[in-house]
């Protein structure tokens, strides 16, 4: 996770820092003086060198200072802790909303393979992966809110305006998840100890969700944790079509007026809660095959041999 987290401030302020524009003349408006701009860049610390720049910004994050935002002059951490709680709560309704809809349908397009069923699925599940996110977004708000003026166009502080960015979040991950769990349905389903289950009378429901399921999932759970990243940069645009101020929208206002601390602290708390949730697919998967497990216990026992 550090070196990534690392890799990340390194490739965003280095962006940031060759970006056309000047974030003191944004910040002073044009009525500023030559004067007053060259005193408030060398306060911020724009004249020093890059790497001073960024080895300065690493040791002050290093000891949990984000800094301050050049455009409003108040601690990044206020405002992006502010925002953290609703991008994570969109992310994780969307990733539960695609997994609780995706496996079964996956697994249905399986067990039903070359019927309608699975034609219909796969149709759907390929008109999810071309719709664009703001495009889903934007139909589910002319449609519902709108049209049929169910819920609210925004976000309002209520808990139904977390309905439509939800299904427009999960939508794109869902239709992923589809293809994969159904692909990898029809592998297990065609492995030699189903077979071998099937040939000494276990029922077909025993077979298919009880033994082939469990390992079938795992792929599916790959691409969930991978497609998560996806969820969180994707909410970028939900924010702003639905106006939830989360870390995403907080990030797009401002690029525009290139506040490089709040940008980069943006940036860290996408590349950790992305890193962690990797970590939490990969500490699943031992829990879901005891295989995988049980090579992690056979590797420590080896190691430990080793060392006496």
């Amino acid at each position: 996770m550090i070196p990534v987290t690392v890799a990340v401030i390194f490739i965003v302020y280095l962006i940031m820092y060759l970006t056309p524009g000047d974030p003191v003349a944004l910040l002073l408006g044009a009525d500023a003086t030559p004067e007053l701009i060259a005193e408030t860049r060398q306060k911020l610390g724009i004249t020093d060198p890059f790497f001073v720049q960024f080895a300065r910004y690493v040791w002050n994050l290093m000891r949990g200072d984000f800094g301050m935002s050049w455009y409003t002059g108040n601690p990044v951490s206020e405002r992006l802790f502010a925002a953290i709680p609703y991008t994570v709560t969109l992310s994780l309704l969307g990733m539960l909303v695609a997994l609780i809809i995706s496996v079964p349908l996956g697994v249905i397009a399986a067990v039903r393979r070359n019927t309608v069923w699975d034609y219909s699925i796969s149709v759907f599940a390929m008109i999810g992966v071309s719709a664009p996110t703001f495009w889903v977004g934007t139909m589910l708000i002319l449609l519902f809110a709108l049209e049929w003026k169910m819920l609210p166009s925004a976000f309002n502080n209520q808990w139904t305006s977390f309905i439509l960015p939800t299904i427009t979040q999960g939508f794109n991950m869902l239709a992923s998840v589809v293809r994969t769990q159904r692909s990898s349905m029809l592998e297990v389903l065609s492995s030699d100890y189903v077979r071998t289950a099937r040939a000494k009378g276990v029922s077909h429901f025993s077979a298919t969700y009880k033994h082939a399921l469990r390992n079938a999932v795992l792929p599916s759970i790959t691409v969930a944790g991978l497609n998560f990243g996806q969820l969180v940069g994707g909410s970028v645009a939900i924010e702003t079509v639905f106006a939830i101020p989360g870390v995403g929208r907080l990030m797009i206002d401002n690029i525009k007026l290139h506040d490089t601390p709040t940008v980069i602290g943006c940036m860290v708390f996408v590349s950790v809660m992305v890193s962690i949730i990797n970590l939490l697919v990969d500490i699943l998967y031992g829990l879901i095959d005891p295989r995988i497990k049980a090579q992690y216990v056979k590797g420590n026992k080896n190691g430990k041999r080793k060392n006496k």
